[in-house]
């Protein structure tokens, strides 16, 4: 498995403000907005404006050395898709890409919790490799599948 205690260590918005993208202000009003609108800490970012989708990833690549990846230029086998309920892959912005004997190959848009990556293990008996991509990429697998 992926060193979770390195993803899951520092949150987003503490890695944005020691980078100096956004202020600790800033950082404040996205959570409050988060926790009023109910998407993702991520989405809030963008959907206000505060940072760009690529930014988020390359930082996030940048942190945790895990490789990006654009899923919408895969062919991910529908099979592979319906593990997982769509609503948990939305909720948690992750898709399975590929299964090579017990690894399974998710993209995730952001950090998962540790418990997170337990569950999505324990669910398919796999090991996980990771790999980082944009917000939009998993809505567009998901919507490109039909889920």
């Amino acid at each position: 498995m992926v060193a979770i205690n390195r993803l899951v260590k520092k949150k987003l918005g503490e890695i944005l403000v020691e980078q100096g993208l956004l202020s600790n202000e800033q950082v404040q009003d996205a959570l409050r907005l988060q926790h009023q609108s109910g998407l993702l800490f991520g989405e809030t970012l963008v959907q206000q404006k505060l940072i760009t989708e690529e930014k988020i990833v390359a930082v996030l690549v940048g942190q945790f050395g895990i490789p990006y990846v654009k899923p919408t230029q895969y062919n991910i086998a529908k099979d592979l898709l319906e593990i997982f309920e769509p609503a948990m892959m939305r909720r948690y912005q992750f898709v399975p890409m590929d299964s090579i004997g017990s690894v399974l190959v998710i993209a995730i848009a952001g950090s998962l919790t540790e418990d997170v990556l337990h569950e999505i293990e324990g669910q398919t008996g796999c090991t996980l490799q990771l790999f980082l991509t944009k917000m939009s990429e998993i809505n567009l697998v998901l919507q490109n599948h039909g889920l």
